[in-house]
């Protein structure tokens, strides 16, 4: 069995799929212009990983919680809530079971500290699965498949 882990943001979706053995099998990133405005960038973002995901055959996924994250950023929790909407959209048509983390819960479980800083998690990421994270996007989604093949 495979587990998924995805970090989301307005300009890419990052993706890491890890096996029973915590074994990284396959790292996705799906982007869009960002030099464009985000009512344009969008749906490109979104049509590039809703093409992707037609090759992935998974059954289990984790997406991260980001509102205790953005609170006070109304701007940037809206569109990352879209984000996560659409692909959460796409993951339930794809019948791929979907769960929510908060950021602080995936971190302790994996990194730690439920507090753990960028450095923390890009330092655990590299310890655990060796200096395979061109981004620390990457890294995340790997701690959050993580995450996710663990709570079974």
């Amino acid at each position: 069995m495979e587990f998924m882990g995805l970090d989301t943001s307005s300009f890419a979706i990052h993706a890491v799929i890890i096996n029973d053995k915590e074994e990284i099998t396959e790292m996705y990133k799906w982007e869009c212009d960002r030099k464009a405005e985000y009512t344009d960038r969008f749906p490109e973002l979104i049509n590039n990983f809703k093409i992707g995901l037609e090759d992935i055959d998974i059954k289990y996924a984790a997406l991260e919680d980001a509102a205790p994250v953005m609170l006070g950023r109304s701007n940037n929790y809206t569109k990352l809530s879209r984000v996560v909407g659409a692909v959460w959209a796409f993951l339930i048509d794809s019948d791929i079971d979907t769960s929510f983390v908060p950021h602080g819960t995936w971190k302790k479980a994996t990194v730690g500290k439920g507090n753990a800083k960028k450095e923390d998690i890009m330092k655990y990421a590299t310890e655990k699965w060796g200096d395979k994270f061109p981004e620390q996007d990457y890294a995340d989604a790997a701690c959050l498949a993580l995450w996710n093949k663990r709570r079974f």
